[in-house]
């Protein structure tokens, strides 16, 4: 590819520089001035003046290198002629201190005065001469990447950088040169002038390209956010990243230089506090600090006031679908409910809840997803997003979805339901209430056991009230000196006459058992499962009456105990 610079920036401003510098110094090898032994001062002088022929000749020597060089080897040597530049003005800038501090301890420096003084002027026009080549050939560079091809737009962004870079160098030696020269007691005001309107023309150049190349990122990561795998735009968005970096870079130096030279900068500040978000210093000032209230407050009136009315109209619009669907909601729960208690079908406490509770929510959550569409909020990445919460919730509760499942299968299979009597998981109650997740159990002496559906699904479920009918079994022992027909026929008056035993089916009064101590006689009546216990305690009461009244005995328990007693044999 032809290079794309006529001539290497980088050398031209050493060119620039360097020409002021030596000239005056080639007039002045004739009259260095002669240091004495007990002046440092003067062999400082005389030393700098040697370390600038020095610099002389070797630039002299790299300017014809230069020439005859190619490739990254002259690269190498102009970068060499640039520091060799940079040095030259430093030292004259030191010949300037020196011969200041000469004159503070009342020497006659008058001849070195007027040489350096000239020297300052020549290197301070150089300065300007070069920032406005770089700027003209900075001009150069835009027009031809706005015309290049793509694979020669990257070289001619990289020389622009290198130029850009270059340029901000030697503004900042200008101004390094417009304050040594004030201290020296020149006139600065051409250069000031100079300086201060270019700076004031960047500054403004360089914020608008930086809110255009803004602008162009964000456009970019909209893009982006809809073809993330796309290499052209990834591309393209880092190189607008990294020139909006060098937009921010460059106004922060121009920044700092307008405000050594008095300048105020609060809205420039303020703009690299809005691209940035960093906090720095340059914020504590009053003026920036002010600024960015009144932009924020005003950036924040102009939002309400356009987008109040919008916001208001969702909000309310929000608030009346989920009224709508709060009403929906109790309307199906109702409807549910009726269902369930007109069906012919016997459906438990848990699964009445259960259906209700289930109705009520998707209906609500339904509602829910309905007026959030209406604030703008896209649905199916956040129905996916609750899938994925629901999966991490799932694996952290598992225990819990264990009584769950439990909980689903109680409800489908009904081995008991509210107002039972069960035992389960060890423990004996009436059951209270019941969820998905566990049985509260009420037990005979009223206290509350909560047992997670689990341990009762995974356990031997015993429901004492399940059925409609019980059979209550009962033992009466009688002597065996007794009659026995006379104590069957007792028995069976007791279960016949009892109101609330069953005749169907029939009571049995059977004798079981000859025991040890007593002739033992079952007894079991049929009766509802809510008698139970009126007709248990009934029994046994009025068989102790009957058998005292027809003279039955009721013995205790005995046994007899033969005692053997062996005579010991005496021994002969």
């Amino acid at each position: 590819m032809k290079s794309i610079w006529p001539k290497s920036v980088v050398l031209l401003v050493a060119v620039v520089l360097v020409s002021g510098a030596l000239c005056s110094l080639d007039a002045q090898q004739g009259s260095e001035p002669a240091a004495t032994a007990e002046d440092p001062l003067l062999i400082e002088f005389r030393e700098l003046f040697k370390a600038l022929e020095e610099k002389k000749q070797e630039y002299d020597r790299i300017e014809g290198e230069i020439t005859s060089a190619a490739g990254r080897d002259k690269k190498a040597f102009e970068k060499r002629a640039s520091e060799l530049a940079v040095g030259l003005v430093d030292d004259v800038q030191k010949l300037a201190a020196n011969v200041v501090a000469r004159e503070e301890e009342g020497q006659d420096a008058s001849s070195d005065r007027e040489r350096v003084a000239e020297m300052l002027q020549r290197v301070s026009r150089s300065a300007r001469d070069a920032i406005g080549r770089l700027e003209a050939e900075m001009g150069e560079l835009r027009e031809q990447h706005e015309a290049a091809a793509p694979e020669d737009a990257v070289e001619i962004e990289d020389q622009f950088v290198a130029v850009d870079a270059q340029l901000n160098r030697t503004l900042e030696m200008l101004l390094e040169q417009i304050e040594v020269m004030d201290a020296f007691g020149l006139d600065t005001g051409t250069g000031r002038e100079f300086l201060e309107s270019f700076l004031v023309e960047r500054a403004a150049l360089l914020a608008g390209r930086m809110e255009l190349t803004r602008e162009d990122v964000t456009a970019l990561e909209r893009r982006l956010e809809a073809s993330p795998d796309d290499a052209a735009l990834l591309s393209e968005f880092e190189l607008m990243r990294q020139r909006l970096d060098g937009h921010v870079a460059d106004l922060d130096t121009a920044a700092g230089m307008m405000e050594s030279l008095g300048i105020d900068t609060a809205d420039y500040r303020q703009l690299l506090f809005e691209v940035t978000g960093e906090i720095t210093t340059d914020l504590m000032s009053g003026d920036v600090l002010a600024g960015l209230l009144s932009r924020w407050t005003g950036n924040a009136v102009d939002w309400v006031t356009t987008n109040l009315p919008r916001i208001f109209f969702k909000i309310v619009l929000f608030l009346l679908i989920l009224l709508f669907f709060r009403f929906l909601s109790r309307i199906s729960r109702k409807v549910v409910r009726k269902a369930i208690q007109t069906s012919s079908l016997k459906v438990s406490k848990l699964l009445e809840r259960t259906a209700l509770s289930v109705t009520g929510a998707a209906v609500m959550i339904f509602g829910i997803l309905v007026a959030m569409s209406q604030l703008g909020v896209e649905v199916g990445p956040l129905l996916a997003g609750l899938g994925v919460v629901g999966f991490i919730i799932g694996f952290a509760l598992q225990d819990t979805l264990g009584n769950f499942a439990a909980g689903v299968m109680i409800l489908l299979y009904r081995p008991y339901d509210v107002g039972d009597l069960v035992e389960v998981a060890g423990g004996t109650g009436k059951v209270n209430q019941m969820s998905l997740v566990a049985t509260t159990i009420l037990t005979l002496d009223h206290q509350t056991l909560v047992i997670p559906n689990s341990k009762i699904w995974g356990d031997v479920i015993k429901n004492v009230t399940a059925q409609k009918e019980r059979r209550i079994d009962m033992v009466f022992g009688i002597s065996y000196s007794d009659d026995i027909p006379h104590a069957e026929r007792v028995l069976g008056e007791i279960l016949g006459n009892h109101e609330k035993v069953l005749e169907d089916p029939e009571p049995m009064v059977r004798l079981h058992n000859l025991g040890e101590s007593s002739v033992d006689f079952v007894v079991r009546p049929w009766v509802k499962t809510e008698d139970y216990w009126d007709v248990y305690w009934d029994v046994t009461r009025e068989v102790k009456i009957r058998f005292d009244a027809e003279g039955i005995s009721i013995p205790f328990p005995q046994r007899d105990v033969h005692v053997i007693e062996e005579k010991a044999t005496e021994s002969a």
